[in-house]
């Protein structure tokens, strides 16, 4: 296991303050191996929590540690320079994100209450020397938010608001709410108009629609993921076997 010893004095990174079908989004986190799982004896990590709204780090800060949720989400987002912001993605227990070899390429906010494991990347560095391949798999991991961000890009471009939220809760469902039980929505609708391209009001309309045909359901002011659909198998005719690749349309 790694060096759980404590980090250098708190500043900067290290401050621990208290309907149809669109290929699913965010997708999944399933690179394999975990580059982290057998932590090398000189890696470095420490605890970190932050409140709900408060920076982890800043777009163009050096990139001295990255990070893994253990608990509540994370979203990445970069300012324009009239103050204006653009959520480029959200990262969930188990996602890594924030390393780099320079510089800080956006900003990361506490989108809930977080828990997070920082590491320190130049001894993670130095601790791969002789194997790339986890040096690459941790910079594939943290460079997957921005892949799948291209991918929603991609996707919502062309889509009507009320597919483009559909779609959006379909992958969120899809990634989070595993059981059967619902899960609670770790983001805000405000958070969600932002990252969609959406204005407020129009987000709120659809997502009343949503709850009113038992996609979505609420608890008090929060949002409510259901578990994911499992498409029933088409209907087969007595002389007519069912194609091959065939799947419901949603």
């Amino acid at each position: 296991m790694g060096s759980t010893a404590a980090a250098p004095t708190p500043s900067g990174d290290w401050a621990g303050a208290g309907l149809a079908f669109v290929e699913a989004w965010p997708e999944p986190r399933t690179f394999a191996p975990d580059p982290l799982k057998d932590e090398p004896r000189d890696l470095v990590r420490w605890r970190v929590r932050r409140r709900r709204g408060q920076t982890i780090y800043q777009e163009g800060e050096p990139a001295t540690t990255f990070y893994r949720v253990e608990a509540g989400c994370v979203r990445l987002l970069l300012y324009a320079s009239d103050g204006r912001r653009q959520i480029v993605g959200f990262c969930f227990p188990g996602d890594l994100f924030g390393f780099a070899l320079d510089a800080r390429d956006c900003t990361a906010e506490a989108s809930t209450d977080l828990e997070l494991t920082a590491y320190s990347a130049a001894a993670f560095v130095r601790s791969t020397r002789g194997n790339a391949g986890a040096l690459m798999q941790v910079t594939q991991r943290c460079l997957g938010h921005y892949r799948a961000f291209a991918q929603h890009v991609l996707c919502i471009r062309s889509l009507p608001a009320a597919e483009r939220i559909a779609a959006c809760m379909e992958a969120f469902s899809a990634r989070l709410a595993a059981d059967e039980a619902p899960c609670p929505l770790p983001l805000s609708q405000i958070e969600l108009s932002d990252f969609l391209g959406l204005t407020p009001e129009t987000t709120s309309r659809e997502v009343r629609k949503l709850c009113a045909a038992g996609r979505l359901a609420r608890s008090g002011r929060k949002l409510l993921l259901l578990p994911p659909r499992r498409p029933r198998p088409p209907a087969q005719s007595a002389n007519r076997p069912a194609e091959a690749g065939t799947r419901p349309i949603f």
